[in-house]
């Protein structure tokens, strides 16, 4: 007998067949969502940010070990979008055509010209950004073959996992696909049709929608024979026999039993989410959610369902140049190590690890996190050691990705005298959380005094700015994960709660201590990252010298810290990376510095709309077309509240400097546009 959805899709099919497509448009608009108008882009363009094109392309392409997609490489770019077509096939859900409405980036396709010296071909072609055919010497410092990187031309972020083992199982599995961390931290701007691409920005993804789509677009496969057909055509070749289309068809079925059995088990909790969007993820309780549910959903005579937790502290996705330089990252300044940070990550969009092994300890903590690739991506963003003294007897400064500077020649040209004017504010209102500005002359940005201790390797770091949210009043769900958050674990895996730090609030793992089942979500994660690090080195024969698998992690020892705190952190390229405040409440710095925020910053406004207004400095909200996301400011987790400049008592409310005059307001924006 046919499963309730199938029964569902069967009469939304017939209803759509008949005419009375009224009665299912909100079952259909879940499976084949609406989504935004393509922007008319007439040139993309890479700004400069101090990184050639194959460091570039490496970096949107390279595998982190992930699995995303709950299907292999093959289907996914066998799949047909998500509607139904009366006459014909309707067109693959791979094309840039479709995926660029959910927010990706459209990236060339590997191979056909693109060798070392090659002569141009696809990388020429506008839509791409490239100036430029790559230069293979260069991609060859990753060690990464360029010719089959990306060969059917997958958006930024996608990339093929290939030789891929099940680290629970033992068993192979076919080419998979994930993302990488491009696909959430590269951004991209429209300004009369011209696309600025942004490496380190923060993503317009709407990861919801797509997910959305993806099941739409399975479903009908399944369920549709002719569909299914031409997916097995594709899957397996135009010779595949019966047996070998019911195998791929029984395979597919299974995947959505999966999906909806998943679904069903935590759906009296995530009817609790708040809703995403375009430009937003509420990623740290997404990769709770994959670890200590979905990873231990299978565990012998454990009940992980308790572990999973409602999507309700969305948050902009982040920009992340300099991000290697500073001592805490996060929004809320948690995670001091760098592989904790990125491994971490990689678990979140799911590359395969085993938790569930019990009778067999060896094999638990294996995986398919790629460490040696996240390292070489952390130093390829980081760049050399800022602190270096020069010939000059000055440091050397960030050289790894840059922020991107304001091009004048599409954006129109910064005013001079407003700028200066800008210097002396920023100065006087900001600089005392964000820090000298990066420009400045006398390098003040690199005072000793902002910069940490030297530690054993004869590294410094950049002091965050932490400040609590009890004074920048700003929404505070997402400093309340850390601090809120539990997770229960099996007792075989030995998670441990780390030793108290240097401060209150501060947990380090770099001795043992007492392995607990119940404990903050924190700990347990970071905790459990560690290890899953320290099986890939192991397993990968790795050195145990101290030195070098220090380098690996980024000099800094596994510490954490939950404290109701935001990072304030240099405004340089804070031009490139609207909309503003932490979970992106606010479309432009125009309306952030507005002095009567109740007034100045919109209830509502629309997301999945490229477009850049560079006089506000911030997305243009004025046109929501159908199918963007409209983010309502009322709600718990969307507050756009806190930051603000108006009369008051700074530290309280909110309030963090006095309410600035149009003059002021327009003359630090202008500033802010030249950083």
């Amino acid at each position: 007998m046919k499963s309730w959805w199938k029964v569902v899709l069967a009469a939304v099919v017939a209803i759509v067949v008949v005419g009375g497509y009224v009665y299912i448009r909100p079952i259909w608009n879940k499976l084949s969502p609406t989504l935004p108008p393509a922007q008319p882009v007439k040139e993309a363009r890479w700004l400069n940010q101090n990184w050639r094109s194959a460091d570039r392309y490496w970096y949107h392409h390279a595998s982190q070990g992930t699995s995303t997609l709950p299907i292999p490489y093959k289907w996914f770019i066998s799949l047909a979008e998500p509607r139904l077509s009366l006459w014909g096939q309707p067109p693959l859900l791979a094309r840039d055509a479709y995926l660029t409405g959910f927010g990706f980036i459209p990236s060339p396709p590997s191979g056909g010209g693109l060798s070392a010296n090659g002569k141009g071909g696809q990388w020429t072609d506008p839509r791409y950004g490239y100036a430029q055919p790559v230069d293979g010497g260069e991609y060859a410092n990753y060690g990464k073959a360029l010719d089959d990187a990306n060969p059917d031309g997958l958006p930024v972020g996608f990339a093929i996992t290939r030789n891929v083992t099940n680290p629970t199982t033992g068993t192979p599995l076919p080419d998979q696909l994930g993302f990488t961390c491009a696909a959430c931290h590269t951004g991209h701007l429209e300004y009369k049709g011209v696309s600025l691409r942004i490496d380190g920005a923060n993503a317009g993804l709407n990861l919801g929608t797509f997910t959305d789509a993806l099941g739409g677009a399975l479903l009908l496969t399944d369920l549709l024979p002719w569909r299914f057909n031409d997916f097995a055509g594709r899957v397996l070749g135009p010779n595949a026999s019966d047996a070998d289309k019911k195998v791929l068809h029984e395979q597919l079925s299974a995947v959505l039993k999966t999906l909806k059995d998943a679904a069903g088990a935590v759906a009296s909790v995530s009817k609790n989410d708040i809703q995403e969007g375009f430009n937003r993820l509420d990623a740290l309780n997404r990769i709770g959610n994959t670890v200590f549910y979905q990873n231990l959903a299978n565990a012998p005579g454990f009940n992980a369902v308790s572990n999973y937790a409602a999507l309700n502290a969305p948050v902009k996705f982040p920009h992340i140049w300099d991000v290697p330089w500073v001592d805490w990252a996060q929004y809320d300044g948690s995670i001091l190590q760098p592989v904790i940070r990125n491994a971490g990550e990689a678990m979140g969009v799911n590359a395969l690890m085993n938790l569930t092994t019990a009778n067999d300890p060896g094999r638990l903590w294996s995986s398919n996190v790629a460490v040696d690739t996240i390292s070489a991506m952390e130093h390829l963003l980081a760049g050399p050691y800022p602190l270096t003294p020069a010939g000059d007897n000055k440091v050397t400064g960030f050289n790894g990705l840059m922020s991107p500077k304001w091009p004048e020649d599409v954006l129109g040209p910064i005013d001079a005298a407003k700028r200066d004017k800008g210097r002396a504010l920023y100065a006087q209102y900001c600089q005392g959380c964000h820090l000298p500005p990066m420009d400045a002359p006398d390098q003040a940005i690199y005072a000793p005094t902002l910069w940490t201790t030297p530690n054993e390797h004869g590294e410094s770091y950049l002091k965050a700015v932490l400040i609590d949210q009890s004074e920048v009043g700003t929404d505070p769900a997402e400093e309340q994960v850390l601090l809120q958050r539990q997770v229960t674990v099996p007792a075989y895996l030995g998670v441990q709660a780390g030793n108290p730090g240097w401060q209150p609030g501060t947990l380090c793992f770099t001795d043992p201590s007492e392995p607990q089942t119940k404990l903050g979500f924190g700990p347990a994660l970071a905790y459990s990252v560690q290890m899953v690090v320290k099986k890939y080195l192991d397993d990968q024969g790795v050195t145990q010298d101290k030195n070098t698998r220090d380098a690996l992690k980024g000099n800094r020892p596994n510490c954490i810290q939950a404290r109701p705190v935001y990072k304030a952190r240099p405004l340089n390229g804070i031009w490139a990376v609207p909309p503003y405040l932490h979970n992106g409440s606010v479309p432009s710095l125009y309306a952030l510095l507005g002095s009567d925020p109740a007034k100045d910053r919109p209830k509502s406004f629309c997301l999945g709309n490229r477009a850049y207004d560079p006089g506000k400095v911030g997305l243009d909200v004025n046109d929501c077309p159908g199918g963007t996301f409209t983010l309502d400011t009322t709600l718990a987790g969307n507050s756009n509240r806190g930051h603000e400049f108006r009369n008051g008592t700074v530290g309280q409310n909110g309030v963090i400097g006095p309410a600035l005059s149009e003059d002021d307001k327009l003359a630090l924006i202008e500033f802010l546009k030249s950083q």
